[in-house]
């Protein structure tokens, strides 16, 4: 059987190009071995290998051959076979990262939410937010939310603080990013899937209520008193930044 074919990383890593992959296991299994036995010979220290939910038939070949679960991305599962005693590939991703948004208009009123529940819990007043996908920045992702959410649009002016917590949802910890924004629209349309209640509501009664948590209550006291931090650029960060734009938190200057 010929090698599949593959790219490498200047770590020592392999990637074979799962569109070269035979579609019979068990051919499969002898072009993987043959492939691998060529790694190991030229000495490189792990193999990655994908497989779209098409080819999920070909992982317990795979597997067989010492590849290990490493991470789902999406529609693709990731194997991982290290092909030295000492070689270390980097561990599956630790957490998920969410951002919320802050946004006050200038009647000092806060753009508020409640959210659907399906356990019979009440659901308390909170900001608009959610998780951030794969490849967008913080301060896109959380004015993202609180359009989908609120139909109100807003700018991003700035972080407020973040919170790191151990919440063991599938495993994974959690980061959640408290932003401050500046609303552009004032119109509420709340999302029918998840939202129950969005509203303006004073930041003092905010400060007061019964039902909202004090973690909240503590992150609106703090977009007040502070001017948290915004996005800036470095043009000449190395790496990813000759291709792209690396977005910045830096603090604001008072």
């Amino acid at each position: 059987m010929s090698e599949i074919p593959y790219q490498t990383d200047r770590h020592g890593g392999v990637f074979p190009e799962m569109s070269a992959y035979a579609s019979d296991p068990n051919c499969f299994g002898l072009q993987l071995a043959d492939s691998v036995q060529g790694w190991v010979e030229a000495g490189y220290c792990f193999v990655w290998l994908d497989f779209p939910l098409e080819k999920a038939s070909l992982v317990a070949e795979a597997a067989a051959q010492g590849f290990v679960y490493h991470h789902v991305n999406g529609g693709t599962l990731t194997l991982l076979n290290c092909l030295t005693a000492d070689a270390e590939g980097p561990p599956d991703a630790t957490h998920y990262v969410g951002v919320g948004g802050v946004v006050i208009n200038d009647c000092n009123e806060l753009l508020v939410i409640r959210e659907k529940y399906f356990d019979g819990r009440p659901a308390y007043y909170k900001f608009p937010g959610g998780f951030v996908h794969i490849g967008e920045h913080l301060a896109t992702a959380v004015i993202r939310e609180v359009w989908e959410e609120t139909a109100v649009q807003a700018e991003f002016h700035s972080l407020i603080g973040v919170r790191h917590a151990h919440v063991n949802r599938f495993g994974k910890s959690d980061l959640y990013f408290v932003c401050r924004l500046t609303p552009l629209s004032e119109e509420i349309q709340p999302q029918e899937s998840e939202i129950a209640e969005c509203i303006w509501m004073p930041v003092e009664q905010f400060l007061q209520h019964e039902e909202v948590s004090a973690f909240n209550r503590n992150f609106v006291e703090l977009a007040i008193r502070t001017t948290g931090m915004e996005v800036a650029e470095f043009e000449d960060y190395p790496g990813l930044a000759r291709q792209a734009v690396i977005e910045l938190l830096l603090p604001r200057e008072v």
